[in-house]
């Protein structure tokens, strides 16, 4: 059993329960305290002892890759002074000071988000915990068994009826078009990678290289914790009901009263519009900003709702 030991008092506050309960990643197991998962293809457990991160695993690993995964070494003081332009944010990010925004894999988040449309954090991890059943690695690390989410040439292989089965219902079709697509294409993912927010928002969305099925949100959502793509700032109905609080004072009185009805429907240019506001002004790092008030707001509104 490989063991690695991070002394997290060389970084900023880092709180892993934050991270990993945060909406950014679901193909991940809890047991306990600890977390069981794949990261490189490699078969982990993590957990958090005070200023300390304990990973095991069956295989060899690096440090490195892990320092990464969790961003570690993301200059957290700058980006909370940065986005701090309020009391609601500076009461916020005290709140959930620890968090950070994960460097996933661009592939697994397509996977992941796909599968989020519509649906609740439980029903989402039922869905991906029956996809990487099915489709995924399987490890097992002490009496833990866990699986990998799934691989992306046996979802392509896979048919509609078998991808029905999992429970992802109308995604289905959508994410059987994405493997396909990103296989067919051996430069897609690289290309986004390369563009800047912007474009990648727009070719994500419409285009040759548009993905059925993925939105305005979706597309945020893989940008930023697939990408690391920090001004992408996701528009869920989380942040849509703490939007007029936290940017109250930002905004034109007719959209923020519009808003505070909370049912208002975003269309892609009134999301666009919304999304530019908060870039206007969180700057760079409106991505952490966006995360911070989704866990604001999920605390604040409740928990069982769609994400």
């Amino acid at each position: 059993m490989t063991l690695i030991t991070i002394n997290l008092n060389k970084y900023y506050i880092f709180n892993l329960e934050y991270c990993m309960s945060s909406g950014q990643v679901f193909g991940w197991t809890k047991v306990d305290k600890r977390w069981y998962g794949f990261l490189n293809s490699v078969p982990i457990r993590i957990s958090q002892e005070e200023n300390k991160l304990i990973i095991n695993s069956n295989k060899e690993m690096l440090e490195e890759d892990i320092i990464h995964f969790f961003s570690l070494n993301d200059d957290m003081e700058e980006i909370n002074g940065k986005i701090e332009v309020n009391d609601v944010m500076k009461k916020i990010i005290k709140l959930y000071s620890g968090i950070r925004i994960l460097r996933q894999n661009p592939i697994d988040t397509i996977i992941e988000f796909i599968c989020t449309q519509n649906k609740n954090i439980p029903a989402i991890k039922k869905i991906i915990t029956k996809l990487s059943e099915k489709y995924g690695e399987e490890a097992k690390i002490g009496k833990i068994k866990f699986f990998s989410l799934p691989n992306i040439e046996k979802l392509a292989d896979s048919s509609l009826k078998e991808l029905l089965e999992t429970g992802l219902g109308y995604r289905a079709k959508y994410l059987l078009c994405a493997a396909k697509k990103i296989l067919e294409d051996k430069t897609y993912i690289d290309r986004i990678r390369n563009m800047n927010y912007s474009d990648a928002l727009h070719a994500m969305t419409s285009g040759d290289m548009k993905l059925n099925g993925v939105g305005l949100k979706v597309a945020d959502c893989i940008l930023l914790y697939g990408f690391h793509k920090l001004e992408a700032f996701p528009i869920d109905v989380w942040v849509l009901r703490a939007y007029p609080i936290v940017l109250k004072e930002f905004i034109d009185k007719n959209v923020h009263d519009e808003i505070c009805f909370r049912k208002l429907k975003l269309d892609r240019r009134k999301y666009l519009f919304m999304g530019n506001i908060a870039r206007k002004v969180f700057g760079e790092y409106a991505g952490y900003a966006q995360l911070y008030i989704y866990m604001a707001s999920r605390s604040l509104f409740g928990y069982s709702k769609k994400v």
